[in-house]
């Protein structure tokens, strides 16, 4: 069976930078269904119509991938602006109870408070996955969910 919005997908891979060095050196597994925005759509396009036991080495520019990185989305914060307790470099929150919709990355602590980053970690980054198909089956639709829209139901304007 080869990949189609139609199947569901399970494909292990590996992700290198631009310098070749794996980013995820114990490989990972995806698991999505074609056409349901589960996949960078660059990524999934390259992986329509292959089948199980297909390897494909995909290289996508930043555009296809995570974005240029966006100087604008790097600032300072002051303490006052942060979250209570300690900061450190390295760690990720999300303003205004945001649940996750936007994330921001604290880069360096300053004398003011600190420097953030709203960019997505591999954003600006050319990146490559190698990837293996583990499996291609039909994918479940729910019935509930196979209609996205209730069905128009037409009313007399005088009635």
């Amino acid at each position: 069976m080869k990949i189609s919005n139609s199947t569901q997908v399970t494909a292990d891979y590996h992700l290198l930078n631009e310098e070749g060095q794996c980013l995820n050196p114990d490989a990972q597994t995806l698991h999505f269904q074609p056409g349901k925005k589960q996949l960078l759509p660059a990524l999934e396009e390259q992986l329509l119509g292959c089948e199980v036991g297909d390897s494909k080495r995909i290289t996508l520019e930043p555009e296809q991938a995570f974005g240029p990185h966006r100087p604008e989305l790097v600032f300072e914060a002051v303490k006052e602006h942060l979250p209570p307790g300690d900061i450190q470099p390295g760690m990720t929150f999300s303003p205004g109870g945001q649940q996750g919709k936007f994330t921001l990355r604290v880069v360096k602590l300053t004398e003011q408070g600190a420097l953030l980053d709203g960019n997505h970690p591999l954003a600006g980054q050319t990146l490559t996955w190698e990837i293996e198909v583990q499996k291609v089956e039909p994918a479940v639709m729910n019935p509930r969910s196979s209609i996205d829209h209730q069905p128009l139901q037409w009313k007399p304007l005088n009635g």
